[in-house]
């Protein structure tokens, strides 16, 4: 009786991060029919659910010149889980299509607004997906070799072609996952402040009044008063969303174990 050969390792193939790119973005595999109607299917279900949690602003955060700001915490935590399901090119048509969607249920906003949130919304994405899954290579696709025949030490089999016999969807552990989120979230957190010290620079260059500001205080003049104003409005802001990306990228990882047989059916892997 021929014995089951289970001492064979899977290996994992240590592809370049060009390779990686292309398999991310370019494998067939990805483009069938069933994984584009699943993909933008769910992509509408995201960007729903973003829509909704954007228009929860969790606090007012009031600055000592007297203007006010709306803080939204989590509308970017639907756009960077999408990533892994629904892929890069649908994650950024997410994060376009937000802030005009937004600002056209609430319309307190200006466009120059929505245009920059749109801006930080496609670098979050794409720093995401390019550090996480690319650098780090988060998802990887390890093939069993022919020769074995016990399937129980596959995770998540799926044979998706008659020729694609055998393989695992391997992903990175814990410690990986908890630095890769350490170069993004700050990245993140520096791109949205700057985001919005922008914005009011713009808005009070042309005039426009927006962020609630107090008519009664010395508003959006008071953040471009003194360069120490400026930076203190920064560092105000790089605080407050550094612990929004720390909150998003906890409930990330937590959400993303519950989802690894989505991800090995129709997402991304490098």
């Amino acid at each position: 009786m021929k014995e089951k050969n289970t001492t064979v390792s899977l290996n994992v193939k240590n592809d370049s991060i060009l390779t990686r790119i292309k398999k991310s973005l370019f494998d067939k595999e990805l483009y069938n029919h069933r994984s584009i109607v699943f993909k933008i299917t769910a992509t509408a279900v995201f960007l729903g659910i973003a829509i909704g949690l954007s228009l929860i602003e969790i606090f007012d955060v009031t600055m000592p010149w007297g203007a006010t700001f709306g803080v939204r915490f989590f509308d970017t935590l639907v756009l960077i889980y999408s990533i892994s399901i629904v892929g890069l090119g649908f994650s950024l048509l997410e994060g376009i299509a937000l802030p005009w969607i937004h600002n056209l249920i609430d319309g307190h906003h200006t466009w120059i607004e929505m245009f920059f949130f749109m801006v930080s919304n496609i670098l979050v994405v794409f720093i995401t997906w390019f550090i996480y899954y690319i650098v780090f290579n988060a998802y990887y696709k390890s093939r069993v070799p022919e020769n074995i025949e016990d399937h129980d030490i596959h995770e998540y089999h799926v044979v998706k072609k008659p020729h694609d016999h055998h393989h695992r969807i391997g992903t990175i552990g814990l410690t990986k996952k908890i630095t890769a989120f350490s170069i993004i979230v700050p990245i993140c957190a520096l791109i949205e402040a700057c985001a919005v010290l922008l914005v009011a620079k713009i808005l009070l260059s042309t005039g426009h009044q927006s962020f609630d500001v107090d008519e009664g205080e010395s508003g959006l003049d008071g953040i471009f008063s003194s360069w120490q104003h400026t930076l203190t409005f920064l560092a105000i802001f790089f605080g407050i969303f550094l612990a929004k990306y720390i909150l998003n990228t906890t409930l990330f990882i937590l959400l993303e174990r519950r989802t690894r047989s989505l991800i090995d059916r129709y997402g991304i892997y490098a």
